[in-house]
């Protein structure tokens, strides 16, 4: 029996904002912040999805061997795989469930779909400061069958943009980069090479966020600076100055300090090893749980922030790390179950994540594309606390209300 296969591809390119000649980028003025108000369910499906982050980041963080950064998206991840599991039934069902961080037991399909759909929505109407962009697309093969109740839930939960397309035609590739370069304001401009023989469909989720930081960094204050890498080298590089009034907090693993954007709604939270341990080290303790106690115990204290410019490119297969949090028969053409999907035998085979990584004196532009394709196949004291980020380091972009997380990434070479 033939087989058919859904190759997921995640993109995401972040941080390249444009440098200002001038000290200072003039901002619009932030509107006041506005909070997500989420139901006691929604608030456990919430820390669900804080846990997936947690596990998704720390399971690449703990198979890369080849490159020194790591910077992912598991929000983007997680809502494409949401629309792949609208496909999905049986054990291959109750394992992507589970791995999202919605099991079965406790939650059904259209939990997962309208929590996603309440999260998505608020996010997009936070600050008027930043720009985020939330699209999703399904490209079908021309003539291939697919379920109209699968594409009908992806179309009413998630805005799905659904197209067929002529994947012969080499201009097929052509226009589905070209919709992910317009989604992501040409920060990801090429997500698929070619569209080989057997493939059948693709499902794509497109992230852009664009911040500025609430208090900027001066360009006449960056200088050049020594960053020590993981394996001890010392390196100059171009060090961002500031002195003001951030979240902190120190404990036993990390100094955390949260820099904020616009009128406070998103922030990127930097977490510095504690003095003693290597970044690898204190990750180990970067839990859900404990990053719960401690995003409870941030509170204002002067800083004299040094954080580097820096530019990274990162991709990774993502098929064994799934699998190794559990999600292991919607990769298996023998075991995939995708029947709500279409007629025909489906499995996940190709599951893969780039990006790209800018951040400077203005802010961070951000952008995340993951794509699914299916394919036939066989009070403080007086002086400032020094917050030296001059050696590898942790850092996320969170939106505060609620303490989702957009995007995680760890630095450890310059």
């Amino acid at each position: 029996m033939l087989k058919k296969t859904i190759a997921a591809l995640s993109l995401l390119s972040i941080f390249a904002a444009c440098q200002n000649d001038e000290n200072e980028t003039p901002q619009p003025e932030p509107k006041p912040r506005k909070d997500i108000s989420l139901t006691r369910a929604e608030q456990e499906m919430l820390e669900a999805g804080t846990d997936f982050a947690f596990h998704f980041f720390g399971q690449v963080c703990s198979t890369e061997a080849r490159k020194p950064n790591v910077f992912v998206s598991p929000l983007s991840a997680s809502l494409c795989l949401s629309m792949i599991t609208n496909g999905a039934w049986g054990n291959t069902l109750t394992e992507m469930q589970d791995v999202l961080g919605f099991p079965a037991a406790s939650f059904s399909l259209d939990d997962l779909n309208n929590y996603n759909r309440k999260l998505t929505t608020a996010l997009l109407d936070l600050d008027n400061t930043t720009q985020l962009g939330i699209a999703n697309s399904i490209w079908v093969k021309q003539g291939f069958k697919v379920f109209d109740s699968f594409v009908d839930v992806n179309k009413k939960k998630y805005d799905a943009r659904v197209q067929e397309l002529d994947f012969a035609s080499p201009k097929a590739k052509d226009v589905i980069n070209q919709w992910c370069a317009e989604q992501t304001n040409n920060c990801i401009k090429k997500v698929i090479e070619e569209i080989p023989e057997d493939a059948r469909m693709y499902l794509i989720n497109a992230l852009y966020f664009k911040g500025i930081w609430r208090s900027q960094f001066r360009k006449s204050d960056t200088r050049q600076e020594n960053f020590t890498n993981s394996d001890g080298i010392e390196r100059k590089v171009n060090m961002m100055n500031q002195t003001g009034t951030f979240n902190y907090v120190h404990n036993t693993a990390f100094a955390i300090a949260e820099l904020p954007y616009g009128n406070e709604a998103f922030s990127m939270v930097v977490l510095l090893p504690a003095e003693g341990k290597t970044l690898d080290e204190s990750l180990a303790e970067l839990t859900s749980g404990n990053w719960k106690e401690w995003g409870e115990s941030l509170y204002g204290r002067e800083l004299q922030v040094k954080l580097p410019r820096f530019k990274v490119e990162y991709d990774k297969s993502l098929i064994g790390d799934m699998v190794a949090m559990g999600m292991q028969d919607a990769f298996d053409k023998h075991r995939a179950d995708f029947s709500k999907m279409s007629e025909e035998n489906l499995f996940i085979g190709l599951l893969q994540q780039f990006t790209y990584v800018n951040v400077d004196e203005e802010g961070t532009e951000a952008a995340a594309v993951t794509i699914g394709g299916m394919m036939t196949t066989s009070v403080g004291p007086s002086t400032p606390i020094p917050f030296y980020v001059d050696r590898p380091f942790a850092f996320m972009i969170k939106e505060k209300s609620t303490g989702a997380i957009l995007f995680m990434g760890k630095i450890t070479e310059l």
